[in-house]
């Protein structure tokens, strides 16, 4: 008889994800969340921001506003797109033909999963999202009910995705949702290292003449500002908002600490990059960039 139970196709990685989640999720209780919701130095201005900080090393919720409330979370969606990709298949050289009309910053042609991986996460690239979902075994809707089975199994209790890019205004989830989906994807080498990758740089050829395409990342306003940046990702619709969800790497009395940052709902990129910016140095004061 045929086994059908979703868990009992789940990799090693995805069990050390899901344990390692529900461990966080035990340490920050419904009271701790009610606790820190009222922390008030951070001084989060009432611009119908949702807003979240936590030290995931400690378990602790620096930080909380309107971070319960379920909104569109555009292109953060990505980070799931990108784990399930990686999930499905650890042959990145696998070369795949890009969808076509799907609004891809690329010429339709074949492209390497490690080359659309990198438009994903780093320009964001909607075309690359269906091109990897529909790629999927069994194509764009069991990719997407992979992405709402991982949620759920995660603790991402607000989250559904109706699609693998973020245009959908159905794609919802919360900023204390989100916080779980940069720690799981934070697990991923892949994901780390691309996605905080300024540009990334794809080589195509038309007419037997090459080219190369640069992808400037859509978050290089804070990459180029933050150090210890781990995993990034930015998002972008109308229903959305500008959103940011980060994770940096901060010493704090000689121990490494990992801290997740989430921002929904800003009015432009740059009130995006300076909310996180200001709430980075409130803690540790601005960085002193001398020159000379």
């Amino acid at each position: 008889m045929k086994d059908n139970r979703p868990y009992k196709h789940f990799t090693i990685l995805e069990w050390i994800v899901v344990f390692s989640i529900l461990f966080f999720l035990v340490l920050t209780s419904a009271e701790a969340k009610s606790k820190y919701k009222k922390h008030a130095v951070y001084n989060i201005p009432q611009r119908n921001l949702s807003v979240m900080i936590t030290d995931v090393t400690d378990g602790k919720i620096l930080c909380a506003t309107n971070a319960e409330e379920v909104r569109a979370l555009a292109s953060i969606t990505k980070l799931m797109t990108a784990m399930i990709t990686l999930d499905d298949d650890d042959d990145m050289n696998r070369k795949i033909m890009l969808s076509k009309n799907a609004g891809s910053h690329l010429p339709v042609r074949e492209y390497t999963r490690e080359e659309l991986l990198h438009a994903l996460l780093v320009k964001s690239d909607n075309g690359a999202a269906e091109t990897l979902a529909r790629n999927y075994p069994g194509g764009r809707a069991a990719f997407l009910n992979r992405m709402n089975l991982r949620a759920k199994t995660i603790g991402m209790k607000d989250t559904h995705f109706d699609d693998p890019s973020g245009l959908s205004s159905k794609n919802v989830s919360t900023a204390h949702d989100i916080t779980i989906m940069v720690m799981a994807a934070s697990f991923y080498e892949q994901i780390r290292e691309i996605s905080t990758k300024k540009a990334a740089y794809i080589t195509t050829e038309s007419k037997r003449k090459q080219r190369t395409v640069v992808l400037n990342n859509t978050n290089r306003l804070i990459l180029s500002q933050i150090d210890g940046v781990k995993v990034s990702k930015t998002g972008y619709t109308n229903p959305a908002g500008f959103c940011v969800a980060i994770m940096v790497e901060k010493v704090i009395d000689n121990q490494k600490h990992y801290q997740v940052y989430v921002v929904m709902g800003a009015k432009n990129p740059k009130q995006r990059a300076d909310e996180v910016k200001r709430l980075i140095y409130t803690q540790y004061g601005e960085p002193n960039h001398e020159t000379g």
